[in-house]
């Protein structure tokens, strides 16, 4: 996101060839976390069933992405891009929320359960192992990966 913003804000962007080219080396060498999010996800689906969908939606939303991503730099915001950088700034702003918020969510779920399951006996948290009807993240002995 430094780099977008400096691609956006940077009045030398169509002046300095060398400054831009350095710019935007730097913004296309982050590392892809495609990895890590489709690990995150496949870890916290839970059962196999789920994890199969959770998988394909997560492909859909990634393919969706890739044909929003083609018409954010268009033609008629030659030659700077300052309106697909700003949208590409705003994407980033609620990419970071929707990060804190998922972090946030899991911290506060997990919490949840664990209190649910120290309240319990052990006896009681055998039982529930052995006898629950709830199935891979339902399960108040499954803890949400964030």
């Amino acid at each position: 996101m430094p780099c977008v913003i400096a691609l956006r804000a940077w009045s030398g962007a169509s002046i300095d060839a060398w400054g831009t080219y350095a710019l935007l080396t730097v913004l296309l060498s982050y590392p892809y976390c495609h990895a890590i999010l489709v690990g995150l996800s496949s870890r916290n689906s839970g059962g196999v069933r789920t994890r199969s969908i959770s998988a394909a939606c997560y492909n859909m939303l990634v393919q969706m992405g890739g044909v929003i991503s083609a018409n954010i730099y268009r033609q008629d915001d030659k030659p700077l891009y300052h309106r697909g950088n700003s949208v590409l700034i705003a994407i980033n702003c609620l990419a970071l929320a929707l990060f804190v918020f998922a972090r946030l969510y899991y911290t506060w779920r997990n919490s949840t359960r664990e209190k649910k399951w120290n309240a319990m006996s052990q006896d009681e948290k055998h039982e529930y192992q052995e006898n629950t009807k709830d199935e891979g993240n339902k399960r108040l002995d499954f803890r949400f990966a964030h």
